[in-house]
Formats: structure tokens, C-alpha cells, sequence
């Protein structure tokens, strides 16, 4: 007479199969934070861009000044010089460098749930938070065409490890079209510097 075969896991190989998920998991752990934090940056560094590249066409579309400020509210600029909470673009067509509803033509918000910031450099902090963009596109100092050109930069960053590349800086250089780099700071975030 034949003995019904068992048709299981016996107590060792469960454990065997389980000690070898958790060092899969405890390698591949490491790997989808940086993963996620490295989309994180890109993602809110695009959204600014964008909204840098919006105002700098409707500038030029508009045959007018046209304004990118941080925003805490989404309605009014704000001059503060902590972490941005947001931004808006708005044409500035009574010469007021305030936003009135009519003028506002975009506004974005800063996901600072996952421990983001966005640091502006001297250059932007200095004009309350504002980078002025005249009806020829470029990106000046001070309101006016006969101003120098503006040379800035707008930190994207989350203070971890990981990616080693914690930042995103949006960089404006001499007054044209910004663009984003990668920016190791070791784990910190720090106002950027003007150049």
C-alpha cells in the first residue's frame, strides 16, 4: 500500500523563500526611492519651466511685459524669502507689477509633502521674488528695456541621499531661455548662487 504524497512547502523551505524575498526587497529598497525622489525633482522642475517658457512667450506674443513671481495664495505675488510655496505668471499690462484676476495667465503649486523646496538666488530674491520678462523676451534686472539682462537661478531640491543629484537648478543666463541641471548638494538645499 503507497503513502499519499504531501503536496507542500515544508517549515524550512518557507523560510528559505522568505529570507530571500527580504534580501531582494532590502536591495531594491534603496533603488525605488532614489527612483522616486529623482521624479519628484523632475517633475516640479518641468512644471516651473514651463511656466518660465509661458511667460516668456506670452511676453513676446503679447508685445508686453509679462511677470513670473512666487505666489503663496495663487492670486498675489509674495516677497518672502523662505521656500516658495507656489508661483503665477501674469501679464502686467497696467505697468503695476501687482497680478489683478484679469492679468493672471498661469499658476502652478510646490509639493512640499515630500520634504521639496524651490530656493531662489539673489538675483530673483533681490526683485521680491520676480523674474520680469520684456516684450523682446528677455529676462532683465529691473523693469525696462535699457535694464542688463538678468543671470539667476531657481533650486528645485529634497534634502536626502538619495539620488546623489538632490537638486534641479533652473538656471537663466544672461536673460534667455532657462534650463535645468543636475546639482549635487550633498543632501542639502541652499539658496543657488546668481551665475
Amino acid at each position: 500500500m503507497r503513502k499519499p504524497l504531501n503536496n507542500g512547502f515544508t517549515l524550512v523551505e518557507l523560510l528559505v523563500t522568505i529570507s530571500i524575498a527580504a534580501i531582494l526587497i532590502s536591495i531594491a529598497a534603496p533603488s525605488y526611492t532614489s527612483l522616486t525622489n529623482t521624479n519628484r525633482l523632475a517633475t516640479q522642475a518641468n512644471d516651473i519651466l514651463g511656466g518660465l517658457m509661458i511667460a516668456r512667450s506670452e511676453a513676446i506674443r503679447l508685445n508686453q511685459r509679462v511677470v513670473f513671481c512666487r505666489s503663496d495664495d495663487g492670486s498675489t505675488c509674495s516677497a518672502s524669502t523662505d521656500a516658495w510655496k507656489g508661483w503665477l505668471v501674469f501679464a502686467d499690462a497696467d505697468g503695476s507689477d501687482t497680478p489683478s484676476a484679469a492679468e493672471i495667465l498661469r499658476t502652478g503649486s510646490i509639493s512640499t509633502a515630500s520634504g521639496m523646496s524651490v530656493l531662489a538666488s539673489p538675483a530673483i530674491s533681490g526683485q521680491s521674488n520676480r523674474i520680469r520678462i520684456g516684450s523682446d523676451g528677455f529676462a532683465r534686472t529691473a523693469p525696462g528695456s535699457s535694464s542688463a539682462l538678468l543671470q539667476a537661478k531657481l533650486s528645485v531640491c529634497i534634502v536626502t541621499p538619495a539620488p546623489a543629484f538632490n537638486a534641479r537648478e533652473l538656471r537663466i543666463a544672461a536673460g534667455g531661455r532657462p534650463l535645468i541641471v543636475p546639482v549635487d548638494n550633498d543632501g542639502a538645499c541652499s539658496n543657488p548662487s546668481n551665475s
